[in-house]
């Protein structure tokens, strides 16, 4: 089954299309971040609120206590099954997300890897992170891209993988991988760097007015500490330190602003190597969405988006 695809980097407003498209044309939203499966994460994930999710169907958000690990091979394993569903009702989708590595284990199931080799693990494990996020980048640059540079965990498995096969992880799942059950057909939404930066620095002040800080509080005072994966989200780490007393307000501020720029940079280069990609800039809604309707048709009507 072919699906199309709407992706591009963070903050240039995906979401926003996707859900008035969906609205107009009768469609389900399906999550695909990484972040806004997890229940108590509202705020910092730009998840869709409660007056939008009272008005369409949205799927694969608040499924996950934050407490707990959750990966993308779990996500795939969960997504598929709610398309499935969805292809069995007859029921058109939009998958919304903003995570490279999960839109791959979608589209592109996981393989199978070596086993861990503890003498390259250990070694590993004693470099410093930035150290090894810049080995990654020479070894395996499409896997580099996918991932956060402090994502330690992943990168250190990625370059075991590496030094095990002797070759990149992200050409060892290609062969590896089964075939698919959904073929995607991308269009990539952008803006210029200037305009997409800039409403970065503005969404995350948004978040502030929201209670990002507030929700952040709430986070620690269940327990869950500033090094925990599911804080790898920009904003909460650099927010949770300012509530330990280690960094003043402003600065995490502007650290969570220029980490998710960094991010968006990041992402930019993974939506280049797309394959036939169709790159659509955002002048104004009614446009992106005629045009997006005219995809959609094309496609025989499914749509999937990714944010």
């Amino acid at each position: 089954m072919k699906v199309l695809v709407l992706t591009g980097p963070t903050g240039v407003g995906k979401t926003e299309i996707a859900a008035e498209l969906a609205l107009r044309n009768d469609l389900d939203l399906v999550s695909a971040d990484s972040r806004q499966v997890y229940d108590w994460l509202n705020v910092g994930t730009a998840k869709p609120d409660r007056a939008l999710r009272s008005r369409l169907a949205v799927h694969m958000v608040d499924m996950v206590d934050p407490r707990l690990s959750y990966s993308a091979a779990d996500y795939a394993r969960d997504a598929l099954a709610v398309m499935r569903r969805l292809e069995r009702a007859g029921r058109r989708f939009v998958l919304v997300g903003g995570s490279g590595l999960y839109i791959r284990a979608v589209f592109e199931p996981l393989f199978e890897t070596p086993k861990p080799t503890p003498g390259i693990r250990n070694r590993l494990k004693r470099q410093p992170t930035a150290q090894l996020y810049e080995c990654l980048k020479r070894a395996d640059p499409e896997r580099a891209s996918e991932l956060n540079p402090h994502d330690r965990q992943r990168i250190v498995r990625s370059l075991e993988v590496y030094e095990q096969t002797g070759q990149p992880i992200s050409k060892l799942r290609r062969r590896s991988a089964p075939p698919p059950e959904f073929r995607p057909r991308y269009v990539v939404l952008t803006r210029p760097k200037p305009v997409l930066y800039a409403r970065i620095d503005r969404r995350f002040e948004q978040m502030l007015e929201q209670g990002l800080l507030d929700e952040v509080r709430q986070l620690r005072a269940a327990g869950i500490k500033r090094d925990s994966r599911v804080l790898n989200a920009y904003g909460y780490s650099e927010l949770m330190a300012h509530l330990e007393g280690t960094m003043t307000l402003a600065d995490a501020v502007a650290r969570s602003k220029a980490k998710t720029r960094a991010y968006a940079r990041r992402q930019l280069t993974w939506l280049r190597a797309l394959p036939d990609a169709q790159w659509v800039e955002y002048t104004n809604q009614s446009e992106v969405i005629a045009e997006l309707e005219k995809v959609l048709e094309e496609t025989g009507g499914t749509l999937s988006a990714t944010s």
